[in-house]
């Protein structure tokens, strides 16, 4: 009937701040923050436009866009690519058949000039490249593209090919 005047709150108050506790700190490992420019690429993924455009505004297709995305096992967004070699390949026919092919033309980035490249998106990071085509010799009826990341020590990271069909 008499009180000391302090209030004493109940089992249920007290359970629903250590469940929200709780959930703070789960959910604030998943939130945490990455210096993506530290990690290491562990694959990259390649995009291409579906077909061959012209640039110069001479007769003929003679570019392509291509986008590629370095990817970290452990980071959910695509990550910055801050040394190495990035190369975008092109090559005459469908190289995901016939891996004997030799390249037509290679775009060689290093880390230093990737930075031009660069685009941050809502999806993460991202390298955008307009490419135009060497004409010295004829387009075949298609034409693949791939992308390489090498590493500084030497080692090799590919993406999948993209196969582009030629409209005569």
């Amino acid at each position: 009937m008499f009180s000391d005047g302090r209030y004493k709150p109940s089992v249920s108050i007290c359970s629903g701040l250590v469940i929200c506790l709780i959930w703070i700190g789960i959910a604030g490992v998943g939130c945490r923050t990455v210096n993506s420019g530290k990690k290491s690429v562990d694959s990259i993924r390649l995009f291409t436009s579906s077909a061959l455009f012209n640039i110069d505004g001479e007769p003929g297709s003679n570019g392509f866009s291509a986008r590629v995305f370095a990817v970290h096992n452990s980071i959910a967004k695509p990550i910055q690519i801050t040394e190495g070699t990035l190369e975008i390949i092109i090559y005459d026919g469908d190289a995901s058949r016939d891996q004997s092919l030799k390249p037509r033309q290679v775009w060689s980035f290093s880390g230093t000039d990737l930075p031009r490249y660069l685009r941050q998106t809502s999806i993460g990071f991202s390298y955008d490249f307009i490419l135009k085509i060497d004409n010295s010799k004829p387009l075949p009826r298609k034409v693949s593209i791939g992308a390489k990341y090498t590493l500084p020590e030497g080692d090799s990271i590919f993406a999948k090919t993209v196969s582009i069909a030629i409209e005569p």
